[in-house]
């Protein structure tokens, strides 16, 4: 008999053990029951279906202005994430984040419940600390998903709707509103647009596309457009699956296990 982690319990437990906003290489606010996509969007995690634990590597070349020396390779960055999360056993969804680089120290804690019908929504609160600023925030995200109109999914994030400035901290978050759909092609794959800033707000208004197929069961290869292409791939094999992406100089590997 399969044995269930309890969400809170584990929460406790990774708080005692420990004391992570991601890169989103495709568009996926209106995209659920994955794990890399339900970082996004909290209301994406009531389509997870089983506990799923991720491990997650960006690596991002840095610009240097200086010559390398002989046999001296490039510099990257390095971005860790390590996320967990439960689907829906009648108390709602939940999602623990952790994000970890030079630039960039985040803890989310995100749950998601259906608020009516076919409407999902999902709240994300995060402290996020920028250590070369000295910048320390609180951030809340709030997201809904809508669907399903004939395998159409739409996609709402409120991110920043509210925030708390930590300390000395002097410049405030931006709030930016993005507006996403999704069209599921069955087992071909699925097909997203987001448009970000859709208010333009922020003057930051941008679009954003992005495929999805799956050639082989074991097999998913992807791309998008974000200000550049970026491609990527999945293997899955049982209850395991890693993946790659690249896009304009940014690696991401990912490793995830449900169970």
């Amino acid at each position: 008999m399969k044995t269930r982690i309890g969400f809170a319990g584990l929460v406790v437990l990774l708080l005692i053990a420990f004391g992570s906003s991601s890169l989103a290489f495709s568009p996926n606010v209106a995209v659920g029951g994955n794990l890399s996509y339900a970082n996004r969007n909290p209301a994406g995690l009531m389509g997870l279906e089983t506990p799923e634990f991720g491990l997650k590597l960006r690596m991002v070349s840095q610009e240097n202005d200086e010559e390398l020396e002989e046999g001296e390779a490039s510099p990257y960055s390095r971005e860790y994430q390590v996320l967990y999360a439960e689907p829906d056993y009648g108390t709602g969804a939940g999602l623990l984040h952790f994000i970890y680089s030079d630039t960039l120290r985040q803890i989310t804690y995100s749950v998601a419940d259906q608020l009516m019908g076919y409407v999902d929504v999902g709240i994300a609160l995060s402290y996020m600390n920028h250590p070369a600023s000295e910048a320390k925030y609180v951030s809340t995200d709030l997201g809904f998903q809508i669907g399903d109109f004939s395998l159409i999914q739409v996609g709402i994030l409120i991110e920043n709707f509210w925030h708390l400035k930590i300390g000395e901290t002097e410049a405030a978050l931006p709030t930016n509103i993005v507006l996403g759909t999704a069209v599921d092609l069955g087992n071909f794959g699925i097909v997203s647009l987001d448009v970000n800033d859709v208010l333009n707000t922020n003057s930051s208004r941008k679009f954003m596309a992005g495929l999805e197929i799956q050639p082989m069961r074991f097999l998913s290869v992807r791309a998008s457009w974000n200000e550049g292409l970026s491609v990527g791939a999945g293997l899955d094999y049982g209850q395991l699956s890693i993946d790659y992406d690249w896009a304009c100089g940014q690696h991401l590997m990912g490793f995830s296990w449900k169970f």
